[in-house]
């Protein structure tokens, strides 16, 4: 099946996308350091059962710069607009990493629109309590201070490398990689900056996830780090209609490196 390219403009920037398939709407939403590029192989598995929707996100990939904030607040909203100007009226989400906050926000958002809701390690610490919190922080500092530094000597090819081998869950997780998702990480460096200096809070605490009742199955990798482990469970433990899934053998990285293996799991559960 063909991958139709198109874009939209939503808030004064245009925000690019492909479609393929036929069936139910289902939406796949990017993390870091990426952008539409990386579900190529999982969309056109998908494609077979469903009518998948790929954007790539606001400062991401080709979409250029933008005078707009960065941050999930301003991520979910580009997403309800392009589902409004897509005329979507129901939608199955899947979605990685940074990308699987921006699905939970989309939850307490638009409820009604969700079919159902699939997201893979997300990172955001809303809902995590204070002892939780202390593990978040305590990995948190460790994989993110190195990056921070190198963002600020303006060293950003090196910082992508620690991101994805902190992401890997080992030095030189980054350069084993193929060489066509390394040049798509590094042509994402600009958005690293941006990523770390964003100031939106959006309400993704206990209050707001259980609230959440579409139903959701929240995975995670058997070797990923504590930061992606606590945020995953706690996610879980917070919403209503909810399954986990523990992912043997994998790290945060998992949906890169075994596309076949992930996307039969998002069929698995949408076709439940």
């Amino acid at each position: 099946m063909e991958k139709i390219y198109k874009s939209v403009t939503i808030n004064g920037d245009e925000i690019s996308y492909f479609r393929i398939g036929k069936g139910e709407p289902l939406l796949l939403l990017h993390g870091a350091l990426a952008d539409n590029r990386m579900w190529n192989t999982h969309s056109d598995i998908l494609a077979e059962d469903f009518d998948v929707i790929v954007p790539t996100q606001r400062h991401f990939g080709k979409n250029g710069p933008s005078d707009k904030p960065f941050g999930i607040e301003t991520h979910t909203s580009d997403i309800i607009t392009l589902l409004d100007q897509l005329e979507i009226d129901s939608v199955h989400v899947v979605a990685w990493s940074y990308g699987a906050d921006i699905a939970l926000n989309l939850a307490t958002k638009i409820p009604n629109k969700l079919t159902s809701l699939y997201v893979y390690e997300p990172g955001f610490p809303g809902c995590l309590d204070d002892n939780e919190m202390k593990v978040f922080g305590a990995d948190a500092n460790e994989m993110f201070g190195p990056i921070f530094y190198a963002v600020q000597e303006h060293k950003l090819e090196e910082a992508v490398e620690l991101l994805i081998d902190g992401s890997g869950n080992y030095k030189g997780y980054f350069q084993k990689q193929t060489e066509q998702l390394k040049r798509e990480q590094l042509e994402n460096k600009n958005s690293l900056p941006l990523q770390l200096s964003q100031s939106e809070q959006p309400n993704l605490d206990k209050e707001a996830l259980s609230k959440i009742t579409t139903r959701s199955r929240v995975a995670y990798g058997e070797y990923t780090r504590d930061l992606f482990m606590v945020v995953s469970n706690a996610v879980y433990s917070n919403l209503q209609n909810s399954s986990i899934d523990k992912v043997e053998n994998a790290t945060h990285m998992y949906p890169m490196e075994k596309p076949h293996e992930f996307s039969d799991k998002v069929k698995s559960f949408i076709q439940k």
